[in-house]
């Protein structure tokens, strides 16, 4: 059987306190992110937060055309988009690292039995109890 360890508590609530920092640190990091992506060759920029907010848009003014929003609109799209991705790829990263960092807390939660463990007997009620002849 894979489960034959007891699970020590002690540990456990150590081990919890420490998920609960990891939990805050990863959540600080995450909002820490920003990340700058660019359309029309870098005439467009646009920064994103970790939380998914666009926090700065700088536009050259060449870039724009009174006459094709549209283009514009592309452009700026692009520019976010490309922001949005790498702060995803970030993110991504500060998760998996926060799931290494549980496996780590995770370990050691199980001890190993000490011995066999208690096992109750039961008598078999269909057997005559011993040393009473019969026989």
């Amino acid at each position: 059987m894979p489960d034959e360890g007891r699970i020590d508590f002690g540990a456990l609530a150590q081990r919890a306190k420490q998920l609960q920092g990891t939990v805050a640190n990863v959540q600080e990091d995450i909002q820490a992110i920003e990340a700058t992506g660019y359309g029309a060759n870098g005439m467009i920029a646009a920064t994103v937060s970790g939380e998914g907010r666009v926090v700065d848009l700088r536009i050259d003014s060449s870039v724009i055309d009174p006459d094709d929003p549209q283009t514009l609109c592309e452009r700026i799209i692009a520019a976010i988009d490309s922001a949005q991705e790498t702060v995803n790829e970030r993110r991504t990263a500060v998760v998996s690292d926060m799931s290494n960092s549980l496996t780590g807390i995770l370990d050691g939660l199980r001890v190993p039995e000490a011995g066999p463990s208690v096992v109750p007997r039961i008598p078999n009620r269909g057997a005559r109890p011993r040393g009473t002849g019969g026989g």
